[in-house]
């Protein structure tokens, strides 16, 4: 088993345990006294709360339930009084009947009726008489059917009449007798008195007195003067079925519980007691107890902040007292380890020197004992050759692994120092590594004597890296100076003084030194026209803080001729990031530059030849198109000239006949004729009039002119031709744009020919005009069958062509596709669509 390893302390470990153990322990002292104060003054403030509403509570329900008898014994004192006044009106009825003459006569019974009546009007009250004998009703027989409706009999005989009236006589007899009506939640209150005398049995009813409403108005008289008698709350009553509550406020008004906000929750938290049969409640608002618990609370929490506060006093003092007693250990600590210090910084100053030196030197350390020619190497020097620690032991095999040529240079220098004819051994030369290559060291050391011996410190810094970087320099340098490539290092100067220039310079008959010693400056050298311009490009690469720019200039060499070369440069930057030169070389670029001048010459004449043979194109097609259009205007003319005809022959033989009005009629009818015909001229002669100039048109009217010039071509080819959608213009060609929808549409009729040779069907052209967020689009489209899928791809090379050689010349779709896309900037396709060819132009808006 393993012993746990103790934790060593040192002086400043022990001197953060004094500073900071004693505060720890007064905050934590501090966070459990405040947990247990506030714990503690939290208990006292929720008992005494508790005791106060269990109080409150009890002396509340004591008084409810002394109200809720009240409200019953005021219910019950009102029946009181109406036994009193039904008792007195049957002792009245009762003597009426004595007094008189009473004998069941029909006479004496209708007085008694009327005088019953009367009675019964001006007191509100309803009697009951019946003789005991055979129970026969003398006077309301209402109420003894009513009566037999509370016993919920249904039971009509004269047997069940007997024997309710003779139960009413076996208890009513100076009696007050209850009739409840439960469906209803009424009462009726009954007197009977027997009138032995005549063998009469005599009672007075009551009016029928709802329970609920005496019942609600007991509570209405008295709810107000009882909330008087409770301290701090007052007596509230609720109707459940009216949603209605009274004396809320404590100011006898009734209110709907929808127009107050806190009733649920304050209804929820007071005594109540409820009637269930009526749907009342009686409950108790407190007006003490809240602002009671409130003052509890309050003072609870006062006590609770002071005895924080006096905690964190007493916290902040002992923190305070710790902390000088904390700076007092804290000077006896820094006195004792500036002690220590003091000693130790005299080793550390060594110790660093030598590990600076080491470092610094990024050099592998080693060691020769001159007395016995043993040699120590350090592991950096041996990881920088790849030998191991064996490989090398002694002077013999170190000295046989430096390069031939150099072993006679470093043995001549070693002995020197050996005997002490230089301070120090300096020394670059090649050592043989492990793997057989030669690597450039630059070797430091120092003799001295240590321990009665003589020894040799030396260190190897490894710059084979350096030594061939600086054998590449030098076969670069020999490169530009044997090659076309100059290499120039310039002052950021206004004359861009020259601090080196490469041999190469003389391939334009100057010398380097020339350059180098002023006699010629840089600007002579470039061309006069040029200079303005490289001294921009310099400066603009300057402001623009690049690393590098190009530029092509001329230069005149020494025989006065002009020579192209091409320059770039790099910008030589100081330590504050000002540029102070420029580093660059110039190319000669002549033959480049004399070939893109030929080569530009040539595209211009080719370029002239393509326009020459465009043009020759459109006149091609143009001379086609003159065949069409003396096709189209015969046929257009033929009707018109046949009218003409048979009007002159109608005047010649009619002549004699005619009267004015007739022969101005027939005249006006030839001129009719005439001018269709010129009308039809000058359509055919604006369409052929080329147009150099762009304008304004109206794309839907263009395309409606176009399809003029064809009419007769489609009505003797019978195609039908549809022109929709919007009305929209555009500011370019207007008579090329024509010319395009006369080939297209031509192109349809000469399909149709063909599609008519196979089967007859019903040819139509549905030309529409739609436009999109950047384009107008026109769609030509037509039924006249679909074309082959290489016919598509060529159909819009110059003399490609279906037809044979004497019928077109391939280049009226060639021509439409040069003016959409090269005169207008648009884009025309051609795809097959149902059973037919779509056309899809495209122009900017």
């Amino acid at each position: 088993m393993f012993l746990k390893k103790k934790k060593f302390y040192t002086l400043s470990d022990i001197q953060n345990q004094i500073v900071y153990t004693p505060l720890i322990f007064v905050i934590f002292l501090a966070f459990i006294s405040s947990l247990v104060t506030f714990l503690f003054f939290s208990y006292q403030e929720k008992n005494k709360t508790k005791l106060l509403v269990q109080s409150e509570t009890f002396y509340k329900k004591e008084e409810l339930k002394n109200y809720i008898s009240n409200i019953k014994y005021n219910t019950s004192a009102n029946f009181d009084d109406i036994e009193i006044e039904l008792s007195n009106n049957v002792y009245e009825l009762n003597g009426y009947i004595k007094s008189s003459k009473f004998e069941h006569k029909k006479l004496h019974l209708e007085k008694l009726e009327e005088y019953i009546t009367s009675i019964e009007k001006e007191k509100d009250i309803k009697f009951l008489l019946f003789d005991t004998k055979n129970y026969d009703v003398l006077h309301g027989r209402a109420l003894v059917e009513n009566l037999a409706r509370l016993t919920n009999s249904k039971i009509n005989t004269n047997k069940f009449r007997k024997h309710m009236l003779n139960n009413i006589q076996y208890m009513g007899d100076n009696n007050l007798m209850y009739w409840i009506d439960n469906k209803k939640q009424n009462i009726q209150l009954s007197y009977f008195k027997y009138v032995k005398e005549k063998e009469l049995f005599l009672g007075a009813f009551s009016k029928v007195d709802d329970m609920n409403l005496l019942t609600k108005k007991v509570i209405y008289d008295t709810i107000i003067a009882k909330s008087k008698n409770i301290n701090n709350a007052y007596f509230c009553f609720y109707d459940k079925n009216k949603q209605t509550v009274f004396n809320y406020y404590g100011k006898g008004k009734e209110l709907s519980i929808n127009k107050i906000d806190d009733f649920k929750s304050i209804k929820e938290k007071s005594l109540a007691y409820t009637f269930q049969k009526y749907q009342y409640e009686i409950f108790v608002k407190e007006t003490f107890l809240e602002d009671e618990i409130r003052k509890i609370k309050g003072d609870y929490e006062y006590k609770i902040i002071m005895s924080l506060l006096t905690i964190i006093f007493v916290a902040l003092l002992l923190i305070t007292t710790s902390n000088l007693f904390a700076r007092f250990i804290n000077t006896i600590f820094n006195r004792y380890n500036k002690r220590i210090e003091t000693k130790s910084i005299l080793y550390k100053k060594w110790k660093d020197r030598y590990e600076l030196a080491i470092i610094a030197s990024n050099d592998g350390l080693w060691d020769i004992n001159l007395d016995t020619n043993e040699i120590f190497f350090s592991n950096k020097w041996l990881d920088m050759f790849g030998y191991k620690r064996d490989d090398v032991q002694n002077f013999e095999q170190w000295l046989a692994l430096i390069h031939k040529d150099d072993k006679e240079k470093v043995l001549k220098k070693f002995e020197a120092h050996v005997k002490s004819k230089t301070d120090n051994f300096t020394c670059e030369y090649r050592l043989k590594a492990k793997s057989n290559q030669y690597k450039w060291i630059l070797v430091r050391g120092k003799a001295f004597k240590k321990d009665n011996s003589n020894r040799m410190l030396m260190m190897s810094m490894d710059i084979d890296s350096r030594m061939k970087l600086t054998k590449e320099l030098r076969n670069v340098e020999l490169l530009t100076d044997f090659g076309r490539i100059v290499v120039f290092r310039w002052l950021n100067d206004e004359k861009l003084t020259v601090k080196f220039v490469s041999n190469s310079i003389s391939t334009y008959g100057y010398k380097a030194n020339d350059f180098l010693n002023g006699n010629i400056e840089y600007f002579k050298l470039v061309h006069k026209d040029d200079i303005s311009k490289l001294q921009e490009v310099i400066q603009k690469a300057i402001k623009d803080d690049v690393t590098s720019f190009t530029n092509i200039h001329r230069i005149i060499d020494s025989s006065n001729n002009i020579k192209w070369v091409y320059n770039r440069t790099i910008l030589i930057k100081d330590d504050h990031g000002k540029v102070i030169s420029l580093y660059g070389y110039l190319n000669d670029i002549t033959k480049m530059k004399l070939n893109e001048e030929e080569l530009k010459q040539k595209v211009e004449i080719e370029v002239d030849k393509n326009i020459k043979k465009d043009r020759l194109l459109v006149q091609q097609n143009k001379l086609a198109s003159m065949g069409e259009m003396l096709g189209n205007i015969s046929h257009q003319w033929r009707q018109p000239l046949n009218n003409i005809n048979l009007l002159l022959y109608f005047i010649r033989d009619n002549f004699e006949n005619f009267s004015k009005e007739e022969l101005n009629d027939s005249i006006k009818s030839a001129k009719i004729q005439i001018d269709y015909m010129s009308q039809t001229i000058d359509d055919f002669r604006n369409f052929y009039q080329p147009t150099k100039d762009k304008k304004v048109f109206d794309i839907k009217d263009s395309i409606t002119k176009s399809s003029k010039i064809i009419n007769s071509l489609f009505e003797r080819n019978n195609i039908a031709l549809e022109i929709k959608g919007i009305d929209i213009k555009i500011d370019s060609y207007e008579n090329e744009f024509e010319q395009v929808i006369v080939n297209i549409l031509n192109n349809a009729s000469d399909a149709k020919l063909i599609k008519d040779k196979k089967e007859k069907f019903k040819a139509k052209v549905l030309i529409n005009v739609s436009k999109d967020e950047e384009h107008i689009i026109i769609s030509i489209s037509n039924n006249c069958g679909n074309a082959k899928q290489s016919v598509l791809e060529k159909m819009f090379e110059p003399y490609f062509t279906t037809k044979f050689e004497n019928q077109g010349t391939g280049i009226g779709l060639y021509m439409s596709k040069t003016i959409i896309e090269k005169n207008m900037q648009g884009t025309i396709e051609a795809f097959n669509k149902e059973d037919g060819v779509e056309f899809i132009i495209k122009l900017k808006c």
